[in-house]
């Protein structure tokens, strides 16, 4: 029977999806090759936040600032996003032990070696 084919990217956990992409957001603000006109984009989706004139309730401020970052990211240069995607995604390439793998361990005792003596001493007169 044929072993299932692993996905080398590991699976990761919501939070550590937002925390990608709140890198990848400082990221993209940081770099020189995307537009400073595309930076204001999430700038004023943050700046609707601080707006007195707003409609009641949370759901309408979610919903700019959602669609201003969205918008950012895909008007950003494909190439650069997918840069700094993979950098933040990087594996460490390697080999992980295999705990249950009996066949690598190596077993052995610890004990203190005795304390070197200095030479004057071992020396007899």
């Amino acid at each position: 029977m044929a072993q299932p084919v692993r996905n080398k990217q590991p699976r990761r956990g919501i939070i550590e999806e937002i925390g990608l992409e709140v890198n990848l957001f400082v990221s993209l603000i940081l770099d020189r090759r995307v537009s400073i006109l595309l930076k204001l984009i999430p700038l004023a989706g943050l700046l609707y936040l601080v707006n007195p004139i707003d409609f009641p309730g949370w759901l309408d401020d979610a919903f700019v600032v959602i669609v201003s970052l969205v918008l950012f990211f895909e008007l950003c240069p494909r190439a650069v996003v997918e840069e700094h995607r993979d950098r933040l995604r990087r594996v460490i390439p390697g080999k992980w032990h295999d705990p249950t793998d009996n066949a690598t361990i190596i077993d052995g005792e610890f004990r203190d070696a005795p304390e070197d003596k200095p030479e004057d001493q071992n020396v007899k007169k």
